[in-house]
């Protein structure tokens, strides 16, 4: 029999139908149980969590679908350790059941750390030295000299602190920085809308002192921003102390408040540098 021969014959269209009807059957059964494996359609809204501690999180039903891990812990001043300070995915994720859900959260107290180096450094670059490792400014001690906005000394409670001693994160370092009498004044930088911890750096870069932080409502370092501040001046005396009030940015009024907040002109008493600011070095 020829090869057209067979073509033509019921045989070959028999053994091609059944050939068509395998491969059909095993895409089919491909398919199902791809949907299976994947949980095709059981999808669930990620809860959020943030602002949750985690033995909070375990008496809660929307998250008995998932398999929540800690990625990292992070020691915040003020916190309580176990507090969840991000996730992935994000809340309002549409996710599979069964994902994992990575958080970062507060730590029980701060590791030790070598003291960093902020002699010798302008006062942004000894404030960035010392956020970036987890230490925060307790003040400005100001001595006047040749030089402006340079630092000449870090102290701990009160005692000179040498680079690479041992101190634990979020201690709070006095930097004493050097400063030409004719530049004593500094543009109040604009906090408003920035969080607790990004207000302090700001203000901390312009050699501001941090004063009381108050919170409308309960704490949230991750939502809570600033709304107002005092003194309330565009223009401010290096050194000064700034209050902060800060609001959740997920309240109905929190955009009002950012946008009713007007900045003050330079007050006129900061023509003068005042003695109170001013901290001799022996």
């Amino acid at each position: 029999m020829s090869f057209f021969d067979f073509i033509k014959s019921k045989v070959f269209w028999k053994h091609l139908g059944l050939i068509i009807a395998v491969f059909l059957g095993i895409i089919i059964i491909a398919y199902f149980l791809l949907n299976v494996y994947t949980r095709h359609g059981s999808e669930y809204i990620m809860p959020d969590l943030e602002g949750i501690y985690l033995d909070e999180i375990e008496q809660m039903e929307e998250i008995q679908n998932f398999e929540v891990i800690v990625m990292d812990s992070i020691f915040t001043p003020g916190e309580n350790a176990n507090k969840i300070l991000s996730q992935d995915p994000n809340a309002g994720a549409k996710v599979k059941k069964g994902r994992k859900v990575y958080v970062i959260v507060t730590s029980r107290i701060g590791e030790y750390i070598p003291m960093p180096n902020c002699k010798d450094q302008s006062v942004r670059s000894a404030v960035n030295q010392l956020t970036n490792v987890g230490l925060r400014v307790g003040k400005f001690i100001f001595n006047i000299g040749d030089f402006n906005n340079v630092v000449v000394g870090q102290r701990y409670k009160g005692d000179n602190i040498t680079e690479g001693s041992q101190i634990q994160r979020g201690e709070e370092i006095d930097l004493v920085v050097e400063m030409n009498q004719e530049k004593y004044t500094t543009a109040m930088p604009n906090i408003i809308g920035l969080t607790e911890a990004e207000a302090e750096t700001k203000l901390w870069e312009a050699a501001l002192n941090v004063g009381k932080i108050t919170f409308e409502g309960k704490r949230d370092i991750i939502h809570s921003r600033v709304v107002s501040f005092s003194p309330n001046s565009s223009s401010v005396t290096k050194g000064t102390t700034v209050s902060i009030h800060l609001l959740n940015d997920t309240k109905s009024n929190y955009n009002e408040r950012v946008k009713s907040f007007k900045v003050a002109a330079p007050a006129s008493n900061e023509e003068t540098l005042t003695n109170e600011l001013i901290d001799e070095i022996e």
